[in-house]
């Protein structure tokens, strides 16, 4: 079913970072014997001056601050390319050398002048510009002499992002930055080198290494410097990156407000734009040049993907390190109107085989190569960092390298999402504070009811909010017209969801839930606070509605079966059929608050340890068919429920209203107040409600 794919986009991604927090293979480790055991650091030598704002090399100019080595893996080799001589790496093989060494080479290594940069000093801000032939699809990356971190903990041969070469057969520029240059010739006696990862030589016409700035600390970055432009038409998403690769932990990254002006037009965003990019970097803010006026960020209609995402799964490895990054008085656009979602679908074709072909799905990195990927989705503002499911009890601050922490997304509105979710977040302890979403996805689907978003058909259904992990707060926000979940919680401990607005408008509008806590992802669920919310449904009966207004467990979706294979931080049961087979049925127990077997088939439920509480307080919400339904919760401590107000529920589209049948018993319901049924609640109707579309 296309739906079910949207509504379970959170769990899809977890897995897919978490794999990334514990290690993507690719980027090189120095072998223990290729690591000098000498923990001195070597006294300086050289004669520039220090004023100097750049040392380069090129076999032209050999002599310019900046030295290569050779000798054991780092000999190269000269080559004409159209008349212009560059040096080549080895890729693995052993290079003809001065002192007849038969080592394979796979390095081009480099020290810079002490009297430029030595131990930090003056800078520990500088940019390795590398213009390399673009020949062939691999990639290459520097290790360098950093201030600490690195493989070793020492800052030894610390790696920086990968370069992605795009075979061109022209010379490109990459410019690297490094915000913790030691530089004290720690590294075999040199500063850094670049490592070809034995997928392809590198090919080296010039390499420069030049001070950002002329002391360490905080700046504060504009994206027009780097020829980013809001008051014209053009694509903004290159320079705009350009200056986010530049930034160093504690930095803070400004778009141009419009001021009122008539010619302002936003930032064109054709590429999704990575916050933190092309290596690990912490507390970093993004806003605009006036916070009481927004800067603008509008999807073109060839985007790829996300409009933003917080990093990139191909370039970092450790999604956990990524911390205290904030997202604050900015207005993102996922410009709907002219972005699709399913590509041929709209066809009659199979949106597996066909998606991102003709549609907006994909990304300008290698990170979609597996069609369906929800990463990849036409989606608006992704947050999602590193998250650990297998840290079963969520206790991230005794595994600090498996969690984002101190996300935060404030003062937000985000706009025309096409499909997959409007704002995606994943860590811990994060907040999301007064975001207004305005329109997401398309929901109606009656026979001869009008689609609201023309060049799509059924099926492409978005989130206001989709988030997880435990210790968030979810506060004062504002969501209207979701197609799927205003706001959707796969499970996290102590978290809160309060004051928010969740309505679905006059018109063709709806959603299947305007609150719901689905702990597919994380299956214990104490202290979770639901207080204070208010669902206001005035949608068209017929042709959308609110489905349900608030739900606490994930059995009306598929009865919380997970064919698919459910996580290990679930909580959950099994079953197997008379020929040992695992099966999950409406009559799967309750586990007593145990894992799921791994990528088992499982039934999920959410789980209240002893001495623990769950609280659904002084929610109001009105004209839902079913305002509030708890089911799939397994209490061994407290539901506290206290003044929710149900008013006028009423019908909407929902079609499975008419036939559900699961196991061969049939229920059916009309519009009603308060369903319980796992576990019952004195004065609620205990009704099983399993029906999805």
């Amino acid at each position: 079913m296309i739906k079910f794919r949207f509504i379970i986009f959170g769990i899809l991604l977890t897995i897919l970072l978490f794999i990334t927090a514990c290690g993507t293979p690719g980027i090189a480790t120095v072998p223990p014997s290729d690591t000098p055991t000498d923990t001195s650091t070597p006294e300086p030598t050289g004669t520039p001056a220090p004023e100097l704002t750049e040392v380069f090399y090129d076999l032209d100019h050999t002599d310019q601050g900046l030295l290569i080595n050779s000798g054991g893996d780092v000999d190269t080799e000269i080559v004409p390319i159209e008349g212009e001589k560059a040096f080549r790496s080895g890729n693995g093989q052993a290079l003809p050398s001065s002192d007849g060494n038969d080592v394979p080479d796979s390095y081009i290594q480099f020290r810079v002048d002490d009297n430029f940069i030595y131990r930090g000093l003056p800078t520990s801000r500088v940019n390795i510009i590398v213009e390399y032939l673009d020949e062939g699809t691999d990639r290459f990356n520097i290790q360098y002499d950093g201030l600490s971190g690195g493989p070793y903990g020492n800052g030894k041969f610390k790696d920086s992002g990968f370069v992605f070469k795009t075979g061109t057969g022209e010379f490109q520029t990459a410019v690297i930055p490094i915000c913790d240059a030691n530089f004290a010739n720690r590294d075999q006696n040199t500063d850094f080198r670049i490592v070809d990862m034995g997928d392809g030589a590198e090919t080296i016409r010039r390499i420069t290494v030049e001070k950002v700035t002329s002391s360490a600390g905080p700046a504060v970055i504009n994206v027009d410097s780097c020829g980013a432009n809001p008051f014209d038409d053009q694509p903004d998403s290159d320079a705009i990156q350009a200056c986010i690769n530049q930034t160093c932990s504690g930095d803070t990254v400004t778009f141009t407000s419009g001021g009122g002006g008539s010619d302002y037009q936003g930032y064109m965003i054709d590429k999704t734009i990575f916050l933190v990019h092309p290596t690990v970097k912490t507390n970093l803010t993004f806003t605009s040049t006036d916070p009481d006026d927004h800067a603008l960020l509008k999807a073109t209609s060839d985007l790829k993907g996300f409009v933003v995402h917080l990093f990139s799964r191909s370039t970092l490895s450790g999604g956990g390190q990524v911390d205290d990054i904030t997202v604050s008085q900015l207005d993102f656009d996922g410009n709907r109107d002219e972005r699709v979602c399913f590509g041929k679908i709209l066809e009659g074709q199979n949106w597996a085989e066909e998606e991102g072909e003709n549609d907006n799905w994909g990304s300008w990195l290698p990170e979609c190569t597996n069609p369906g990927d929800p990463w990849c989705s036409a989606g608006t503002l992704s947050m999602y960092g590193g998250m650990g499911i297998y840290d079963f009890e969520q206790d991230y601050q005794a595994y600090p390298e498996y969690w984002s922490t101190g996300i935060i997304v404030k003062d937000v509105t985000i706009s025309n999402t096409e499909c997959a979710t409007a704002l995606s977040f994943q860590g811990a302890a994060g907040r999301i504070d007064s975001v207004v979403i305005d329109t997401a996805g398309e929901h109606t689907h009656a026979p001869g009811c009008d689609l609201v978003d023309q060049d799509e058909e059924v099926g492409a259904w978005s989130d206001g909010i989709t988030f997880e992990g435990p210790a968030h707060i979810v506060t004062n926000n504002t969501i209207s017209d979701p197609s799927d979940v205003g706001i959707v919680f796969f499970g996290g401990r102590d978290t809160v969801i309060t004051n928010n607005l969740v309505q679905a408008r006059p018109g063709n509008h709806g959603m299947f839930a305007a609150i719901a806590v689905h702990p597919w992802t994380f299956g214990w669920l104490p202290g979770i606070e639901v207080t204070g919310n208010q669902v206001i449904n005035e949608a068209d009966e017929s042709c959308g509605g609110i489905h349900i207004g608030i739900n606490i467990g994930g059995h009306p979706w598929n009865a919380g079966c997970r064919w698919g294979g459910a996580w290990p931080s679930a909580v959950g049961s099994i079953e197997l059929d008379g020929e040992g087979n695992q099966i999950c049925t409406t009559l799967s127990p309750p586990p007593g608050g145990l894992p799921c077997p791994e990528e088992s088939v499982c039934r999920t439920w959410g789980y209240i340890p002893s001495g623990e509480t769950l609280t659904l307080a002084n929610n109001v919400v009105t004209g839902a068919q079913v305002n509030y339904i708890i089911e799939g919760m397994e209490v061994e401590g407290e539901l506290i429920l206290d003044n929710n107000v149900s008013n006028q529920p009423r019908l909407t589209g929902w079609e499975d209203d008419r036939s559900c049948t699961w196991d061969g018993i049939t229920d059916s319901w009309g519009t009603l107040d308060f369903v319980a049924h796992d576990p019952s609640i004195d004065g609620w109707t205990d009704i099983r409600i399993y029906c999805i579309r």
